[in-house]
C-alpha cells in the first residue's frame, strides 16, 4: 500500500484506503498524471517548482506521460515548463485544447455570437475585467488586466485591443475577473443569461470562465486517455478547484489540496496536503518510490 506522509497540516493517507498502484501480478498500473497548475502544482506566487522537470524525466523512463491541466493559455503553460516542453502534455484553457509534442488532441471553440453576447453583458458586471482566448494569444480591452496577464505570475501571450468584438478568430475560452467571489457578483448576472449556452465555471484568482456546454479538463482528460489507449484506473490527477472537479471524476485516483474549498475536497478521493508545501512533488515522488520499491 502506498504511504504519503506529510508534516504540518496535511493529511496522512495510509491503511486499506490508499491508491494501489500495481495489479497482484505486480505490472505498473499508472500510465497518466495529470495535474492542475495554480493552487496545486504552482505555489500561492505562481511560481513552479523546479524539482518537477527532473520527475517528468523519471516518469517518462517509466512509462508514465504526465499533463499539464490548466485554465491557463497554452504559452502560459509553455513557459513553466520550457526544459521539459516536449516531454508535456497541455490540456490549457480549461480542457478547451488539449495537444503534445505531435500536435493537437482536441479543440473546441465557442460559437461567435454566443462570444459577442458575453463580452457585451459582462458590461453589466461592475468592476469586473473580461479577456477571451484564442490558440496562441488572449485579448482584453481593460489596461490594467492586460498589464497583469503579462507578468512572469501569469505569462500570458496577451493583446490590449480597444474592441473586443473586432477580434476575428477562434475563441477557445472567456475569462471575467470579478472583484468578489464570482458566486456572489458575475455568477448571478451571467448565469441565467448564459447556462443554455455555455458551461461555466470557477477557476482562480475570482474568475468565471465560459466555454461550450461539453469543455471541462475531464473530457480533453478522456481525449488524451483515447489517444494513448490509456484506462481510468490507469490515471492519477490532482486539483484544488470547481473546474477540476469532472477531471476528478474522469481518472481512477484523484487527489485534493488541503487548500481546496471544502466541496472541492469531498469530490476527490483523496486529500492531500498544501500547494504551498509542494504536496503534489511529494505525493509523487511517493508514488515513484512505491512503483520502484
Amino acid at each position: 500500500m502506498l504511504k504519503l506522509i506529510f508534516n504540518g497540516n496535511t493529511v496522512r493517507i495510509d491503511g486499506d484506503s490508499s491508491p494501489i498502484l500495481t495489479d497482484s501480478g505486480g505490472k505498473l498500473m499508472i500510465k497518466l498524471i495529470a495535474t492542475d497548475m495554480d493552487g496545486t502544482l504552482l505555489d500561492s506566487n505562481g511560481e513552479l517548482n523546479e524539482e518537477i522537470y527532473s520527475i517528468v524525466g523519471q516518469l517518462k523512463d517509466m512509462g508514465i506521460k504526465f499533463a499539464a491541466a490548466s485554465g491557463r493559455q497554452l504559452m502560459s503553460l509553455k513557459r513553466k515548463f520550457e526544459p521539459v516542453d516536449e516531454d508535456i502534455i497541455y490540456i490549457a484553457e480549461n480542457g478547451a485544447y488539449a495537444l503534445d509534442r505531435d500536435g493537437e488532441i482536441y479543440i473546441n471553440a465557442i460559437d461567435k455570437n454566443t462570444v459577442a453576447e458575453i463580452i457585451e453583458i459582462s458590461k453589466e458586471v461592475k468592476g469586473s475585467a473580461i479577456f477571451i482566448c484564442g490558440k496562441k494569444y488572449s485579448y482584453t480591452d481593460n489596461e490594467e488586466l492586460f498589464e497583469t496577464m503579462k507578468k512572469p505570475i501569469f505569462g500570458y501571450e496577451i493583446k490590449y485591443v480597444s474592441d473586443l468584438q473586432s477580434v476575428d478568430e477562434d475563441i477557445l475560452k472567456i475569462g471575467l475577473f470579478d472583484t468578489i467571489d464570482p458566486r456572489e457578483g458575475s455568477m448571478k448576472i451571467m448565469l441565467p443569461k448564459f447556462e443554455a449556452k455555455v458551461h461555466m465555471t470557477l477557476s482562480g484568482y475570482n474568475s468565471l470562465d465560459f466555454l461550450n456546454n461539453e469543455v471541462n479538463k475531464g473530457t480533453a482528460l478522456k481525449c488524451v486517455m483515447d489517444k494513448f489507449g490509456i484506462e481510468k484506473d490507469e490515471t492519477i490527477v490532482f486539483g484544488d478547484n470547481y473546474n477540476d472537479i469532472e477531471m476528478f471524476d474522469a481518472a481512477g485516483t484523484s487527489f485534493a489540496m488541503l487548500n481546496a474549498d471544502e466541496y472541492v475536497r469531498s469530490r476527490a478521493k483523496y486529500i492531500i496536503g498544501k500547494n504551498d508545501d509542494n504536496a503534489v512533488i511529494e505525493t509523487i515522488k511517493s508514488i515513484i518510490k512505491e512503483i520502484d520499491r
